[in-house]
């Protein structure tokens, strides 16, 4: 059982950036645009001008972590991040003038880089400690096993998309109506202390052998039966002890049912459950981050005292978590 605390979040998302939009939009069950999404900042002009877009969202909501859990300096707090495209955009732009070099920006270039963020990210705040880039992985269970080998640090943890109008002109074609929306998320975990926003208290991880956005996908329920199981033997805790599954209902794909099926199997008929990308879209690597953050804002403003959180990936990889009001 882990007592990861959540001591801090920043997010941009459909749902809102601050606690009062993100308790309005669930209230509400606000659909998502799919939309390139504006967000406001403190961050320095002159230590942000090399910065993409994708950087300055990632700082964004990692000085909003930091603020929250009021830390200060950086120090010995470290940043893991999650990407499915990374500065995707950049990408694009820079592979179009790869025929007239004399138009290519060197900073352009540079942050084309996949770890062009989070090193922006580290640099900015000071960050001493772990500093590890993923890609279509469970980087909060990565995270916490960092956490639990060594006990005194702190990490942040950032899920970042931006909206990339090809990928989403992609699914639309494909699924026939609009599901990719940009999000970017941070939380701060830190083990064993005290907090209002909550704590990690069990997590897994499992696979399904496919990528459900690009692939034919097939039944998986027994794949989440498997993995809701085991994160709630992790935790330590039994079906009834759950109020709220948050569901990912990837991509609009279909797997959505097999997900959901597995849920009722478990938990029955009348367990409360939402998909989360009905609020959010489909933000690919941030999706995991943004849920638990969420599901962190729902705990501290009392509405639940325990959520089940499910995430699906665009590499396949499943996660899902224990999200509590108190310590396991």
């Amino acid at each position: 059982m882990s007592n990861v605390a959540i001591k801090g979040w920043g997010i941009i998302s459909e749902m809102g950036n601050d606690e009062a939009q993100i308790i309005k939009s669930w209230d509400e069950r606000t659909a998502p645009a799919g939309e390139s999404l504006a967000f406001e900042h403190n961050l320095k002009p002159a230590k942000i001008r090399r910065m993409g877009r994708l950087a300055e969202m990632a700082a964004s909501v990692s000085g909003q972590c930091l603020s929250m859990a009021q830390v200060e300096g950086g120090g010995d707090a470290g940043i893991i991040m999650n990407t499915d495209y990374g500065s995707i955009n950049l990408n694009i732009k820079f592979g179009k003038v790869l025929k007239t070099p004399e138009l290519s920006s060197p900073m352009d270039f540079a942050n084309t880089v996949s770890n062009a963020a989070l090193g922006h990210v580290a640099l900015y705040f000071n960050l001493k400690g772990t500093s590890t880039l993923l890609m279509g992985s469970n980087g909060i269970s990565y995270s916490i096993r960092q956490l639990e080998k060594k006990g005194d640090q702190k990490i942040i943890f950032c899920g970042a998309e931006e909206y990339c109008e090809p990928i989403a002109e992609y699914a639309k074609k494909k699924y026939g109506k609009h599901i990719i929306s940009e999000g970017v998320a941070s939380v701060l975990l830190e083990c064993d202390t005290e907090s209002e926003w909550g704590y990690i208290i069990g997590d897994g991880q499992a696979g399904i052998g496919f990528s459900p956005l690009y692939q034919e996908v097939h039944d998986v329920k027994n794949n989440y039966k498997g993995l809701i199981q085991k994160t709630m033997k992790a935790a330590g805790i039994a079906e009834g002890d759950i109020d709220l599954v948050i569901m990912s209902g990837d991509s609009g794909s279909g797997i959505r049912e097999y997900e959901e099926a597995a849920v009722i199997d478990i938990f029955g008929e009348d367990q409360e459950r939402r998909f989360i990308k009905d609020h959010l879209g489909e933000n690919l690597g941030a999706s995991a981050a943004s849920a638990v953050v969420v599901s962190s804002v729902l705990i501290k403003n009392e509405r639940y005292e325990k959520i089940l959180v499910l995430g699906t990936e665009v590499s396949g990889t499943i996660e899902a978590y224990v999200v509590s009001k108190k310590k396991g």
